[in-house]
């Protein structure tokens, strides 16, 4: 199957933006943070569709992306992160997943149903993952530049 990249990273831009809007985050950072949310799932399609990646290496990688561009937004921007990265990761969330292996499990299709949860959940855990890696790396960075600026002051 052939994935348009433009109207995939355009819904997830809508996706994005429209979350940050029911977050309430400030006007200036819905364009941003849209295009964050594009960037994430554009990766993720890429990796999964051209790649041939499992879902969760592709949802590490799109959210490691995300976090990325996130971080640097907000310090560009100076707002919080939580305003870029919380909307960023609506396309990547794998509800549907979920809501499908529930079902499954409740029609009494407990293999498929458990399979196709479990695939959620590590999908989930992927997202948790990749925005933990890169919180990581951005924490020891800044504590790090804030103990060298204290010991040579």
């Amino acid at each position: 199957m052939e994935v348009n990249f433009w109207t995939a990273g355009i819904f997830a831009f809508i996706a994005s933006a429209g979350f940050a809007v029911l977050f309430q985050a400030p006007k200036k950072s819905l364009v941003v943070s849209g295009f964050i949310g594009a960037i994430g799932w554009v990766i993720f399609l890429y990796c999964r569709e051209e790649l041939h990646t499992n879902s969760f290496y592709a949802n590490f990688l799109g959210t490691v992306a995300l976090a990325l561009v996130s971080e640097f937004a907000a310090r560009v921007f100076k707002e919080p992160v939580t305003i870029y990265v919380i909307p960023g990761i609506i396309p990547l969330v794998p509800g549907l997943g979920l809501y499908q292996g529930m079902r499954q499990i409740i029609d009494k299709s407990y293999d498929v149903g458990a399979v196709t949860a479990l695939t959620a959940g590590t999908d989930a855990a992927a997202i948790a993952l990749g925005m933990m890696f890169v919180t990581s790396i951005f924490r020891v960075i800044r504590i790090s530049q804030e103990s060298f600026l204290r010991d040579y002051k």
